[in-house]
């Protein structure tokens, strides 16, 4: 098989003899580096030259993403930001060299490969490196672009059973951001009734109706930034006034940077203020 594709397959990067084991010629292979269309990281190691740089520091290691690492690498939300590459060992391998910019994690699971770890082995390792908040964001993720299901968390052995627990009973797959996520477990979290991207007549969804009555609307940063969304945002504000719903906004910097109850409390500010007002919605 021609070398670059039989390392495409192969999630990007091989060692080089499984690539010679696969079939291909040592002077394919070494024409293709020679090309520059496949690149050796460490002696030993093949990858695209177009892969990522924490990829290619997994490859330099021998080892596999995973963790937040490989999570991003799928395109997943990562919160809070980290430059530390995730990386998985084997148990019994010869461990690199230890240094505050790796975290390695010992799995059983790493086989002969040096792709990424699967997404559901990369959201259970990520149990030992992010908090509730944190983990239940990529999860949610996840499970929107159908990555993992529920019953894949049966099978967690990183993620401690009260952590996996309450990420099952919180875990929603319509939420549409990492905000939006902090935002309804902040509130559920909090004792309010809380329901994901509810259809209102005449509007559209809202991202979260809180109480059955308060529209509840999370500003993304790529989506609210130009005069047009600004226009949109308002004239979805006015059709749901109209319909005497109460509507409120909070910026997706705003969640990111609140203090576990503080989106909740005001949002019962809000509630509270307005006790007789607001029609039930959906």
């Amino acid at each position: 098989m021609e070398p670059v594709t039989l390392v495409e397959k192969g999630g990007g990067t091989m060692r080089r003899a499984a690539v010679l084991a696969a079939g291909t010629t040592r002077w394919a292979l070494d024409g293709a580096l020679s090309d520059g269309l496949l690149i050796a990281p460490v002696p030993g190691v093949i990858a695209l030259p177009t892969l990522s740089e924490a990829r290619l520091e997994a490859a330099r290691l021998r080892s596999r993403l995973t963790c937040v690492s490989a999570i991003a690498e799928a395109g997943l939300p990562v919160m809070p930001r980290t430059r530390v590459v995730h990386v998985a060992v084997q148990p019994r391998g010869r461990t690199p060299r230890r240094v505050a910019t790796h975290r390695f994690h010992f799995a059983k699971g790493c086989g002969s490969s040096l792709a990424p770890m699967p997404v559901p082995t990369a959201l259970d390792h990520a149990g030992r490196c992010v908090g509730p908040r944190a983990h239940l964001v990529m999860l949610d993720a996840a499970l929107r672009r159908g990555l993992v299901r529920g019953a894949d968390l049966d099978g967690w052995i990183a993620t401690p059973r009260a952590r996996r627990s309450w990420l099952l009973a919180r875990a929603d797959a319509r939420a549409e951001s990492a905000q939006e996520t902090l935002a309804r477990i902040d509130l559920v979290e909090a004792g309010l009734r809380v329901v994901p991207q509810v259809y209102v007549d005449g509007v559209g969804r809202v991202d979260l109706v809180v109480e059955g009555r308060l529209a509840l609307e999370i500003d993304g940063r790529s989506s609210h930034d130009d005069d047009d969304a600004f226009t949109r945002d308002r004239r979805r504000d006015r059709g749901v006034l109209k319909r005497g719903v109460l509507a409120a906004r909070f910026t997706a910097a705003e969640v990111e940077a609140a203090r576990p109850g503080e989106i909740a409390a005001a949002v019962r500010r809000i509630l509270a203020a307005h006790r007789r007002a607001g029609r039930p919605i959906g």
